[in-house]
């Protein structure tokens, strides 16, 4: 796994931190920091307490000026009676946290926190807000000292308000644009290339991609890595193009709909495990022989490519690696100068070949040649 930016030491699989001292830094800040705030609006320490609590009377003129100084002072505190506050996994939109990617980092940043002083929550960010309090107010009300927040690109801009909210904030999965957003996610583009590059390789012309719904970085990452290696061949067809939730009784429709198209596919990458699990069980219902007669490349975020027969030729993330690593990425955010963190953990994910795949069958390779390039494109 590689490190994007310089200044944190993740090489090692089971890098430590020392919660202590990070932890101790951290609370002697908080009394200054909460000083600093009231100093720079202007206002009393107990004015302070009361906008960032939520409680007592106070103009919304003023709530707007502190808040003010709390993002400018970068003041995060903990509320309540415990020593220390918790971390959240925050979901701002829809809650995958069943999936096989989520399940994974969750099992990550679970272990990573076993020594440190932190509880874990998890957040439905728009079901749990009050509709009259600020991102930062909402998660001091929860001693919520940092979020790890799993987001698709119609949530982005959520996202980006809690971090102005000058909230400490790691994006997991998804990334995009954003000044001082900080974003821990594999790269799978190359690796996404690679298993389309392969497939060609075996012969194949009519190679389908099943793309997940979920519009988030990762998956819009891997839908333009097979645009783009079908493109360069003059192999692309939007028609090979398929897009769909991303659950296990999706992958049975797939296989269907691929059975029964016009244009055939003599392969398929598919982008997401559990689709992968349903269509590779329905080929074998359907008395569909893999690879001779279909060749599959899954997208693995676990170890579900061991799982399935034939073992599945897949793409690979180490997901729990990422979930720890995510967890890391924040405490260094809450705990140090923002400024002295990368923007960005960035790991690579690999192209594993197992039973799944083979060469193309002999009369479809005949029948590919007779496709146009670059139709539907």
């Amino acid at each position: 796994m590689t490190t994007a930016g310089q200044g944190l030491d993740f090489s090692a699989s089971r890098s430590k931190i020392r919660y202590s001292n990070s932890f101790n830094s951290l609370s002697a800040r908080r009394m200054s920091s909460i000083r600093k705030v009231a100093k720079d609006a202007g206002v009393s320490i107990a004015t302070v307490s009361r906008v960032i609590n939520g409680s007592g009377a106070v103009t919304p003129d003023m709530r707007d000026r502190v808040m003010a100084s709390v993002a400018k002072c970068g003041y995060s505190p903990t509320v309540g009676r415990k020593s220390h506050g918790s971390i959240a996994l925050v979901y701002a939109g829809p809650c995958t946290i069943a999936s096989p990617y989520d399940s994974a980092c969750l099992a990550g940043i679970v272990g990573a926190m076993e020594e440190s002083p932190f509880d874990l929550q998890i957040v439905n960010i728009r079901r749990d807000k009050r509709p009259d309090e600020t991102f930062a107010q909402f998660f001091m009300r929860r001693s919520v000292e940092g979020a790890i927040v799993r987001c698709t690109a119609a949530e982005r801009r959520l996202v980006s308000q809690i971090h102005q909210d000058g909230f400490p904030v790691v994006v997991l999965g998804d990334h995009f644009e954003a000044e001082g957003l900080k974003f821990v996610y594999n790269d799978s583009q190359a690796a996404s290339q690679e298993a389309v590059e392969y497939l060609i390789s075996l012969g194949h012309r009519d190679i389908a991609f099943a793309a997940s719904d979920r519009d988030d970085g990762d998956h819009l990452d891997r839908l333009r890595s097979y645009r783009e290696t079908m493109s360069q061949h003059g192999l692309a067809d939007d028609r090979l193009i398929y897009k769909l939730p991303a659950i296990q009784e999706d992958g049975t429709q797939l296989m269907r709909k691929m059975l029964g198209a016009a244009r055939r596919p003599t392969a398929v990458f598919i982008a997401d495990p559990l689709v992968a699990l349903g269509a590779i069980n329905e080929a074998h219902n359907l008395g569909v022989r893999i690879p001779d007669d279909m060749s599959f490349v899954g997208f693995d975020d676990a170890e579900l490519r061991y799982a399935v027969h034939p073992k599945m030729t897949a793409v690979c993330q180490n997901s729990v690696e990422l979930g720890s690593r995510a967890f890391q990425y924040l405490v260094h955010q809450t705990t140090e100068n923002p400024a002295s963190v990368p923007p960005e953990l960035r790991g690579e994910a690999w192209l594993e070949i197992h039973h799944s795949s083979g060469p193309v069958p002999a009369g479809a390779a005949s029948r590919s040649e007779t496709v146009t390039s670059g139709a539907g494109v």
